[in-house]
């Protein structure tokens, strides 16, 4: 591993990166806000048959969202220790990102897709997970020893925690989360498609009970 080079940003510079990211953060949890009140208002109207899509919404929303934190802080600290801790935290949470997520969309989804009639998101579901499946595979080694070793502090060797502090906790980290961004926007991208179908259904469901009723 190199040593750490960053960008050093002026006062005028990071005062207006802070105001962006801030806002940022802030669109990130209303989303999120919004998908759990839709997910709540569904269950409390007996509606059960896309609880496994709308975890999947929430949960890499919400990790997405850590993710975001820790490298806009990762990317924007002057302190070399700053630097490290979040790199290292930014490590640990990728790689429990890509353990979880594959299997998040992967059966469970596609069956609840099918049962619903929406068998044409599968195709583009499975993509997505081959693409998170090869981040996984590319950069494994690595972010488990990092996770492992120093980010959740498993080492009890000192000097080797030492060696994890002092450098790079991953040469490629701007790369790697560039290219999580890029394939997590696929998945929102496709789950906003998806809850727009489920939309067109509830509404035509609750349309044709009320043209009975009537």
């Amino acid at each position: 591993m190199k040593s750490w080079t960053k960008k050093v940003f002026s006062k005028k510079e990071k005062n207006n990166l802070g105001k962006t990211l801030e806002k940022a953060e802030l669109i990130r949890l209303d989303d999120i806000d919004t998908t759990r009140e839709i997910w709540n208002v569904l269950q409390k109207s007996g509606i059960n048959n896309y609880d496994e899509f709308y975890n999947v919404c929430l949960y890499s929303s919400i990790v997405y969202n850590d993710i975001s934190i820790l490298f806009d802080n990762y990317q924007t600290s002057n302190s070399e220790t700053q630097v490290n801790l979040f790199g290292r935290l930014l490590c640990m949470t990728i790689i429990e990102f890509l353990d979880d997520i594959n299997p998040l969309i992967g059966n469970s989804l596609r069956k609840e897709l099918e049962s619903n009639d929406m068998p044409e998101f599968i195709d583009e579901l499975k993509e997505i997970g081959r693409e998170f499946a090869l981040l996984k595979r590319e950069n494994n080694i690595e972010l488990r020893m990092i996770r492992n070793n120093s980010a959740a502090h498993k080492t009890k060797k000192a000097k080797d925690l030492i060696d994890f502090t002092k450098e790079t906790p991953f040469k490629n980290l701007d790369e790697l989360a560039t290219k999580i961004s890029v394939t997590n926007n696929k998945l929102t991208n496709l789950t906003t498609k998806i809850i727009v179908k489920i939309t067109e259904i509830i509404s035509l469901k609750f349309e044709n009970i009320n043209n009975k009723k009537s």
